[in-house]
């Protein structure tokens, strides 16, 4: 549909849903010769044109190693003095949630040899304050704290505030995979894999062969696309999902997963030891949730016994 096309459809939506609040929707189906279900879509739409849409970047970044001396192999104390270049960051992806463009930044063959990642981190801490929600395979213990150390080291500001869901804390906490590993939860969960990296490729990097930091990127790149699709077949079992209806400034009830308005008829009731709420399932990703308003009454509540503390 054209532009035109598009806006002539906004404005009859817009001009049914406002007959529809000061008629009522049985006068507003006969009135349009439409049917409830398509005037219910119509509501849907609005809804979601005047929601904010969360922004969730998906992000994923690749380091250096760290130069060092010391005396023999094996296990053993290293030193901060034994260290000669401390690690950098090569470069990151990223992506919008749903979007199609895959972003990523990587230092050039100078700046490698430079040990420099001054601009890449310019770069990546734009991005990361324009979030609301990031996404990584272990971003809390280490993506993000690596970012941020370099953020400082590169004389930056902290970035705007946003929320962290990290994927690999999820496979541990919600499931029993024999490897939390990103590539093994591609390969079991979609028949995916990541791209084949070795010790070589890094080394070749520091050096500042292109070749070898274009491969890097283009490995990272493809990392970025199968964390989306692994976080996608997560979603639906995340009980710590970041809160998108909050974010979304939603009126009406949606989804904590995913921001989705419309719900199965499926139902249940969720309990605390003082309370009950009926327990929803979301018709688009499959979460489940529960209804805010307490099934108990206020006379239940008088005469409700309250469980010791354990």
């Amino acid at each position: 549909m054209g532009d035109l096309g598009k806006y002539l459809q906004d404005e009859r939506i817009d001009e049914i849903l406002t007959y529809c609040n000061d008629h009522g929707e049985p006068e507003t189906c006969t009135q349009f010769s439409i049917n409830i279900e398509t005037l219910h879509r119509y509501q849907r739409e609005r809804r979601w044109r005047d929601t904010r849409n969360p922004k969730i970047l998906l992000l994923d970044i690749e380091t250096s190693l760290i130069k060092g001396r010391f005396w023999r192999t094996g296990k053993q104390y290293v030193g901060c003095d034994q260290i000669i270049d401390d690690w950098f960051i090569f470069g990151y992806s990223a992506k919008w949630l749903f979007a199609d463009e895959v972003m990523s930044d990587f230092v050039t063959a100078r700046e490698s040899v430079k040990r420099d990642d001054k601009r890449i981190m310019v770069s990546a801490h734009k991005l990361i304050s324009q979030a609301d929600i990031l996404i990584g395979h272990n971003i809390k213990k280490f993506d993000m704290p690596k970012l941020k150390t370099r953020f400082f080291m590169n004389g930056l500001k902290p970035p705007m505030p946003y929320q962290l869901l990290d994927t690999l804390q999820v496979a541990y906490k919600e499931f029993a995979f024999s490897s939390a590993k990103l590539n093994y939860l591609g390969k079991i969960i979609l028949h995916k894999e990541k791209l084949h990296t070795d010790y070589d490729l890094w080394l070749k990097c520091e050096k500042g062969d292109q070749d070898s930091l274009d491969y890097m990127e283009k490995y990272c790149r493809i990392d970025t696309e199968l964390l989306e699709e692994v976080y996608i077949e997560l979603r639906p079992w995340i009980t710590s999902h970041p809160n998108l209806p909050i974010i979304m400034d939603a009126f009406d009830s949606a989804c904590p997963n995913c921001g989705s308005f419309e719900f199965t008829d499926e139902e249940g009731y969720y309990y605390t030891p003082q309370n009950r709420f009926v327990a929803v399932r979301c018709a688009s990703c499959g979460a489940v949730s529960h209804r805010k308003k307490s099934e108990i009454t206020t006379s239940q509540r008088k005469v409700m016994s309250i469980p010791n503390a354990r």
